[in-house]
């Protein structure tokens, strides 16, 4: 498994915006799009939400926090990248067994000739 920070997104001009709900806790599991918090700004309330599956390992904020664009929410631990590198090893493990295979279907029909 592999940790991974959720930052705020752009949130356009604002800067220092008030957290003023948590939704997450410490061990939950989330997934994309989950809301995390709701943050105000003079003009609107905004729900941040996730931009990964994973299961929620460290809790960045609560709720008065300001916050802006590139802090850290949370970090979680997430099975994208094990699941992505199994994905990518088996091209690898087909293209040996396909080469295994053509050379000797090669030694075959070069044996035949002699």
């Amino acid at each position: 498994m592999s940790k991974k920070d959720i930052k705020v997104p752009n949130i356009g001009e604002f800067k220092d915006v008030e957290v003023i709900e948590v939704l997450i806790k410490d061990g939950q599991k989330i997934k994309k799009n989950d809301p995390l918090i709701t943050i105000e700004s003079d003009k609107s309330s905004v729900e941040i939400p996730s931009s990964e599956d994973g299961t929620v390992t460290s809790l960045n904020v609560k709720i008065g926090d300001k916050v802006s664009e590139g802090d850290k929410i949370i970090e979680i631990e997430s099975e994208k990248e094990i699941k992505e590198t199994s994905a990518q090893e088996l091209p690898k493990e087909i293209k040996k067994k396909e080469v295994t295979k053509s050379k000797k279907i090669c030694e075959r029909t070069w044996s035949q000739y002699q």
